[in-house]
């Protein structure tokens, strides 16, 4: 088959959407399928001879006239011309096109595909209704704001002949504000893990000063990750066991006030801070495994490739009971679950996991056990399937 991906989030620009398109296209090419993905093009000096992580089969193609999103680093937003993807479109008319964002590049391979009456299946990733979104992108946090950035999303997936959803949530939501196309639960899936030999993983850790148990965030540093619950959490922690580090790894427009924050608690010897990870460096230096417990007290997610990869490198994970967290962290199973914002909450739940060897031991290999359902070999094939549904 002939795929067109369409997506805003994409690199240099490092989030799960960018990550999740780029594992599925990977996996698509892998396969014998012809793909492309058209994303907005990056600033010149962000510009790269080639993709990091991306199979060189897969074409990509930046649209020639985006806008950088204020204090968000590295993401653009492209402005709907439809003439150059029109040009490429008809050198290949693609069988199939999948837009993974609702707005600029989404917008654009909506409209082409249905002028030119091709089946279009849409992945909704992203809660941009939630307050947090909302604050970051600069809208005013009111009801009318929220209803209709949802029926804006509901009336854009209404026009997809399919629609994927990662997380019983989203389907829920969508289907609960009106959503009327066929929805397929999909995971964003994971490649299969390359382990470093254990001793390169201990030099690893010692480098970076983690000589006692550590737990790892993995994200973008931004507020809707409400990383403050987290840093605030972790200072408790901190009393139980002094010598106990959390490793932050990202980047984003919260940098300065996660370092106020740090400061404010006193906790800078305890907190180390890796900056920007490109994916593929993530996964080949095994990153997570500067961790013995992934966290993450964001109540904004679907289903964050950062977990995804957290369980398949065997971490016991927690998180809060919010979205589509509780979907992928089974309580008392492969991790533990916390009420929303609540620091002393998510505090336990981290002491908890420090100080019981054996139940975390158990529950690493509950992960392990767990993150098969989501291989990119058992996506892909449902991905391939979704298509010919819509291809008909």
């Amino acid at each position: 088959m002939r795929i067109c991906l369409f997506t805003d989030s994409f690199l240099p620009y490092i989030s799960g959407v960018s990550s999740a398109v780029i594992n599925q296209a990977n996996e698509l090419a892998i396969r014998g399928h012809e793909v492309s993905i058209f994303h907005p093009r990056a600033k010149k000096e962000d510009r790269k001879e080639g993709i990091p992580g991306l199979d060189s089969r897969v074409k990509t193609f930046g649209l020639p006239f985006s806008v950088p999103i204020p204090n968000i680093p590295k993401l653009r937003f492209s402005i709907p011309l439809f003439l150059f993807t029109y040009r490429r479109l008809k050198i290949a008319s693609p069988d199939v096109i999948h837009v993974h964002t609702e707005f600029g590049c989404g917008i654009e391979g909506m409209f082409l595909g249905r002028w030119k009456k091709l089946p279009i299946v849409g992945t909704f990733h992203t809660f941009f209704a939630e307050p947090e979104y909302l604050k970051q992108f600069h809208l005013p946090n009111f009801s009318f704001t929220r209803k209709a950035m949802w029926k804006y999303s509901v009336t854009f997936y209404n026009h997809c002949s399919h629609v994927v959803s990662p997380s019983k949530s989203v389907r829920d939501n969508l289907v609960q504000r009106g959503l009327k196309t066929k929805v397929t639960l999909l995971s964003n899936g994971i490649d299969p893990i390359q382990f470093r030999p254990k001793e390169e993983i201990e030099a690893f850790r010692q480098s970076l000063g983690i000589d006692d148990f550590a737990f790892i965030y993995v994200g973008r540093i931004s507020p809707e990750k409400s990383l403050g619950v987290l840093l605030g959490a972790f200072h408790r922690v901190t009393r139980v066991n002094p010598d106990v580090k959390l490793v932050i790894v990202g980047a984003g427009p919260s940098d300065s006030e996660i370092d106020e924050k740090v400061a404010e608690f006193g906790i800078k010897k305890a907190v180390v801070r890796t900056g920007r990870i490109e994916r593929d460096i993530l996964m080949k230096e095994n990153y997570l495994l500067l961790g013995d417990v992934f966290v993450t007290a964001s109540k904004t997610e679907n289903q964050p490739v950062s977990l995804l990869e957290a369980m398949a490198f065997g971490l016991p994970m927690i998180g809060p009971r919010a979205k589509g967290i509780p979907e992928l962290v089974e309580d008392g199973n492969d991790g533990l679950i916390f009420e929303p914002d609540d620091e002393q909450d998510m505090a336990d739940a981290m002491i908890k996991l420090m100080k019981d060897n054996y139940l975390r031991s158990e529950m690493s290999q509950a992960a392990i056990d767990n993150a098969s359902d989501h291989s990119m070999g058992k996506t892909g094939s449902k991905l391939e399937q979704i298509y010919r549904d819509a291809i008909g």
